[in-house]
C-alpha cells in the first residue's frame, strides 16, 4: 500500500479471491479505500457501491457501537487489533483483525455465526449441567443431613437451613399432622415475625389455606402475593403479619397418607423456576422418609419412658431414723431411653437395702433388661437374708439364665445395718458391694465429703462368681449418695475429675432438706452429660 494510499495491483487481486472479508479504511475519516466481494457481501453489496463513501454512511449500525470502539483502537495501538463480537444491527457475528498501515487500516473479517451459535448452545449446556451437579449435590447434601437426624426437631432444623441456603428463603417450617386432634401441628423456631407464629401454629386440617388446601388434595402449591390475597381473602391478616410475598406448601405423604407439610416463605415477589421447584418437591421427600423415621422413634421412646417410669420406685420405704429420697432426670436427647434405676426396700428383717443400676445402652431394649434385673434383685433380696455380694452373685445367674443377647449392667447394692452394740455408739454400717457401678459418696453432718472408693468388681453379666463386699460406719446426721454415672461423665473430661466435681458439689446434701440438696446438685452438675441420671440419698438421723 503506498503513501497516496494506492492500493497495490497484486494485493488487490489477491484479496478479490480469499473468502475472507477484506476493507481498507482511511484512518483519519473512515471512508472506504478498497473492499473485496467478501466484505462487500457482509452489507448486502458489491465494492463498487462503497468504495469512497464514509463507514458512517455504509454502516449507521456501528456508529457508537462496541465494533467502532474496538476499530478506533487502531488509531493509538500498535501491532494487530482483534476482537469478535456481533454485527450491529444484524444477528450475526464477526471475527475482525485489524492493523493501521501508514494512514490506513486493514481489516480482514470472518462470519462465525455458525461457530457462535455452536459455542451459545455449548455454553447453555456446560450451564445446565452444572445446574444439574448443583442439583444432584445439593439433594445429596439435604439426604446426608436428613439420614443423621433422630428427633422431629433435628429433622426440622435441616428443612429451616437448606430452605434458607438452598432457595433463598426468609422462613421454612416443618409441620406434624396431628389426625387424632384434626389438626396442622408446626413447632416454630422465633423465624417470623413477632405475631405471627400465633396464626400458624396449630391449624384445623379442615380450615382455610394454601397448606391444609395442599394436604387434602395431595399436591404441592405455589402462591404469590396476589393469588393468597384472591385465594385467601379471610387469611388477609396472616400474610401480612408474616410479610409473605410467596409461599410454597408441599405435602409430605406416606403411602397415601398425609404425615406433614413443607411451608417456605419469601419476603420478595419472585417465581420458582421449575428445577426449584423440583428441588423443592425432592426435599419434601426425603423429609417425609426423614419424619416417618423420627415419629417412629419419638412413638416407640414415649413407650419405652412409660416402661422406665413404670419400673422405678415412686414412693420409697421411709424406715425409722432414715429418710429415703430420690431423683430421676432424663437425657436431653428426645431419642434416648437409658437403664438406669434406683431401688429401695425393707427387708422382712427390718433390714434397709439399697440398690442404683445402669444396664448398658439407650434404647427400648435396655429399659426392658433395667425391668428384669430390677425384679430379679428384688425377689433374690427377699427370698434369702444374703450380704450385697452374694446377692450380686445371684443375680449374675439369673442374668445367665435369661440371656437370649448379653445383658452388661452395673450395679451397686447396698445394706444398712446396726448391730446393738453400734446401736449403743449411735452408728449405723453400710455394707456394700459393686458391680463396676460408679462409688457411693458419704457426706458428713458438717458438710464434709468422700468418696467411698473400694475398687468395684465386674459388670452383671460378664460371668463373675466371686464378688466382694465393702464396709463401712455411717455416723448420725451423714447422708449417703448413690448415683449413676451421667452425672460424673463427660466426653471431655476424664471420670476420675467429674467424681471429684461431684465430692466438692455434694456439700448441697448436708442440708436440713435432702430432697433441696439434690435438687441443687442437679443444677450444678447434672446439665452435660447428656444423659440419664439416677439418684438414691440416705439421710442417717439419730436414733432416740
Amino acid at each position: 500500500m503506498s503513501s497516496a494510499g494506492a492500493v497495490d495491483p497484486l494485493l488487490l487481486r489477491a484479496w478479490q479471491e480469499v473468502s475472507e472479508g477484506i476493507v481498507v479504511l482511511d484512518a483519519h475519516d473512515w471512508r472506504v479505500v478498497h473492499v473485496n466481494p467478501s466484505g462487500a457481501a457482509l452489507h448486502g453489496a458489491v465494492p463498487g457501491d462503497l468504495v469512497g463513501r464514509l463507514l458512517s454512511d455504509v454502516f449507521p449500525a456501528a456508529v457508537g457501537s462496541d465494533f467502532h470502539d474496538q476499530l478506533r483502537r487502531t488509531r493509538t495501538e500498535p501491532g494487530l487489533v482483534t476482537w469478535t463480537g456481533p454485527v450491529p444491527g444484524t444477528d450475526r457475528w464477526i471475527a475482525v483483525r485489524a492493523q493501521r498501515v501508514d494512514d490506513h487500516v486493514l481489516c480482514s473479517f470472518r462470519d462465525v455465526t455458525a461457530e457462535h451459535a455452536v459455542e451459545v448452545e455449548r455454553d447453555a449446556l456446560t450451564r445446565s449441567l452444572s445446574r444439574s451437579l448443583e442439583h444432584t449435590s445439593r439433594l445429596l447434601r439435604m439426604s446426608e443431613a436428613l439420614t443423621a437426624t433422630r428427633t422431629v426437631a433435628d429433622v426440622a432444623r435441616v428443612v429451616v437451613e437448606t430452605a434458607h441456603e438452598g432457595f433463598g428463603a426468609a422462613y421454612s417450617a416443618l409441620s406434624v399432622v396431628d389426625h387424632e386432634r384434626g389438626l396442622l401441628r408446626t413447632p416454630f423456631t422465633g423465624e417470623l415475625a413477632a405475631g405471627a407464629e400465633q396464626e400458624w401454629q396449630d391449624l384445623p386440617l379442615d380450615g382455610p389455606g394454601p397448606g391444609t388446601l395442599a394436604l387434602r388434595q395431595g399436591s404441592p402449591r405455589f402462591d404469590d402475593a396476589a393469588g393468597l390475597r384472591t385465594g385467601f381473602p379471610e387469611l388477609m391478616h396472616r400474610w401480612e403479619v408474616a410479610d409473605v410475598r410467596y409461599l410454597a406448601t408441599v405435602p409430605l405423604v406416606a403411602a397415601g397418607v398425609p404425615v406433614g407439610l413443607l411451608t417456605v416463605v419469601w419476603h420478595e415477589d419472585l417465581e420458582l423456576s421449575e428445577n426449584q421447584r423440583a428441588m423443592l418437591v425432592a426435599l419434601a421427600s426425603y423429609t417425609t422418609q426423614a419424619l416417618q423415621r423420627a415419629l417412629l422413634l419419638r412413638e416407640r421412646t414415649a413407650t419405652a419412658r412409660t416402661l422406665q417410669s413404670s419400673m422405678l420406685t415412686t414412693d420409697l420405704p421411709q424406715p425409722d431414723h432414715l429418710e429415703l429420697t430420690a431423683r430421676y432426670v432424663t437425657a436431653h436427647a428426645e431419642d434416648q431411653v437409658g437403664g438406669d434405676w434406683y431401688d429401695a426396700l425393707v427387708l422382712p428383717d427390718g433390714t434397709t437395702l439399697l440398690v442404683i443400676g445402669d444396664v448398658s445402652g439407650h434404647d427400648v431394649t435396655a429399659a426392658a433388661e433395667m425391668g428384669q434385673l430390677r425384679i430379679a434383685l428384688r425377689a433374690l433380696a427377699v427370698d434369702r437374708d444374703d450380704p450385697p455380694a452374694e446377692l450380686l452373685r445371684r443375680l449374675e445367674s439369673v442374668v445367665d439364665s435369661l440371656r437370649g443377647d448379653t445383658i452388661l449392667a452395673s450395679c451397686l447394692v447396698a445394706r444398712v445395718e446396726q448391730s446393738p452394740a453400734d446401736r449403743a455408739r449411735g452408728v449405723r454400717t453400710l455394707r456394700w458391694a459393686n458391680a463396676g457401678h460408679p462409688p457411693p459418696v458419704l457426706v458428713a453432718a458438717d458438710g464434709g465429703a468422700r468418696v467411698l472408693g473400694a475398687a468395684p468388681d465386674l459388670l452383671v453379666g460378664v460371668g463373675v462368681t466371686e464378688r466382694s463386699d465393702h464396709v463401712v460406719e455411717v455416723p448420725a446426721g451423714s447422708t449417703l449418695l448413690l448415683y449413676t454415672d451421667g452425672l460424673v461423665e463427660r466426653r471431655d473430661d476424664d471420670l476420675d475429675a467429674g467424681t471429684e466435681r461431684l465430692r466438692v458439689a455434694a456439700r448441697a446434701l448436708a442440708g436440713p432438706d435432702p430432697g433441696a440438696g439434690l435438687d441443687a446438685l442437679l443444677a450444678e452438675l447434672g446439665d452435660a452429660g447428656g444423659d440419664d441420671v439416677a439418684l438414691l440419698a440416705v439421710r442417717f438421723h439419730a436414733q432416740d
